[in-house]
């Protein structure tokens, strides 16, 4: 009995800071570390924690002694000798499983990977992939990456990743089974609409550099921008891009910034990308269950650029960040937003430092654009609803996989009082190649004449 006392002791020094999180744990210096979603998480004295949540109720104790009873029986009976850590990381993978798609929880090394790839450098194919009825989808690959130019498409099912069923598997499982040494390869089977039985995609690893900006000038004066993703230096591309296009036109007429197939990234990035255009006022804030978690943006005042009109591209692989950036713009009336209804990720996650260099992702917040409205399941809706046509020029097209399709996604906190505020114009258009790109264009090269009607 004094063995089994015992044995409880341990089990509950190991589970009870991650089932009632001490917020000591919480990262100190979270900066650049969070991989799409997007919130720093603050240091919080231990004096300042929440005597509710760590006061352990009979219900709890009592699963508590269950999960203990279960980890005694397989160390004890198991046929084989099971790792005691691979039993509790498996437990508390299990744990977070339950909770929304976008809470993860990452050992040492796939903490580093997230670190790595926040960065903008980091060694894999190039996907951003979440979870669907149980199976691994591909939200977008990331331009100019060997997923891309291998043929990968958003809305893709991975069915198997070397062999191995993605069937019911966790988000980090399949993302450790993408990672390798540079040079190496990785078997993925493939299913696609369209296809008759899924096909086998060969792609070899690579260290990936992401440069997230990309830029051209078209004609009239009117500058074209794309943001693949925001990680660390995209606002210093972005403004060393405006700088060039400035230059070259002698000041520009119009812009396009170009987000389809954006998943997201740094918060930080994208307030200050919105503070490029917008001079004053609530850029995005949060609103969470606890108070600590409320925050509000406001725009920096910083490298404000020309009051040119902007057009923002963007569709149903435009995610996150990215929907705050188009949804912030759009709201402050500084952008028309054209293309189709975005993904519709709406939450905060908030990264916290666990023992043994481990980490959690955990879902703390909403987001709110200015106007109030949050993105949750519902998205970010054009000013101009523009499908796109089979030949793409810059990006892929995107079946229409949205957060409302994931597993256990939340819904819009707001829900039973949405309002319809945007005027949708569907406007059948259908240009040879990328008609969202042609109707931004055409928008802009007529806005001196349209603005006076």
């Amino acid at each position: 009995m004094k063995n089994k006392n015992v044995l409880l002791f341990f089990v509950l020094a190991a589970i009870l800071p991650l089932i009632f999180p001490i917020r000591s744990y919480a990262a100190v210096n979270a900066d650049n570390i969070v991989k799409t979603y997007i919130k720093n998480a603050a240091p919080v004295k231990t004096s300042q924690r929440n005597k509710k949540n760590t006061n352990i109720s009979a219900a709890a104790l009592k699963n508590i002694r269950l999960f203990s009873k279960v980890y005694a029986l397989i160390k004890k009976n198991y046929v084989k000798s099971e790792n005691s850590k691979k039993l509790i990381y498996g437990a508390i993978e299990g744990m977070v499983a339950t909770l929304d798609p976008h809470t993860y929880f990452l050992t040492k090394s796939e903490f580093k990977q997230m670190k790595e790839e926040t960065t903008g450098e980091f060694v894999g194919i190039g996907i951003k992939i979440s979870s669907r009825n149980n199976h691994i989808v591909i939200i977008s690959p990331i331009d100019g990456t060997p997923a891309y130019k291998a043929g990968i498409k958003a809305g893709d099912i991975i069915e198997k990743i070397n062999g191995i069923s993605t069937f019911k598997m966790g988000i980090m499982k399949a993302v450790k089974l993408l990672q390798g040494r540079p040079g190496t390869k990785v078997e993925l089977s493939i299913m696609r609409k369209g296809f008759k039985k899924p096909k086998t995609f060969i792609i070899e690893r690579k260290r990936i550099l992401l440069k997230s900006v990309t830029y051209m000038v078209m004609p009239d004066h009117i500058g074209y921008v794309r943001i693949s993703s925001f990680q660390a230096h995209t606002n210093s591309q972005l403004l060393n891009a405006l700088s060039i296009l400035n230059k070259k036109e002698r000041g520009l007429k119009g812009l396009i910034i170009d987000l389809r197939n954006n998943p997201g990234g740094l918060l930080n990035q994208a307030v200050k990308v919105c503070s490029d255009f917008i001079s004053k006022g609530v850029i995005v804030y949060t609103k969470g269950r606890i108070k600590s978690q409320d925050e509000t943006y406001y725009a920096l005042q910083q490298h404000l650029q020309p009051d040119y009109p902007i057009a923002v591209l963007v569709n149903a692989g435009t995610a996150s960040a990215a929907e705050i950036t188009s949804g912030s713009l759009q709201a402050h009336k500084r952008a028309v937003v054209i293309g189709t209804k975005t993904f519709g990720k709406g939450s905060v996650q908030t990264i916290y430092h666990l023992p043994e260099g481990a980490g959690i992702g955990l879902t703390t917040a909403f987001y709110f654009l200015p106007n109030h409205v949050s993105i949750q399941n519902t998205g970010v809706t054009p000013n101009f609803i523009v499908h796109s046509s089979k030949d793409f020029i810059f990006v892929k097209p995107l079946p229409k996989l949205r957060e409302i399709d994931l597993r256990h996604h939340f819904k819009n906190p707001e829900s039973p009082k949405i309002k319809k505020e945007i005027k949708q114009n569907e406007l059948p258009v259908y240009f040879k190649k990328d008609n969202q790109l042609k109707f931004a264009y055409e928008l802009l090269k007529s806005w001196s004449t349209l603005k006076n009607y």
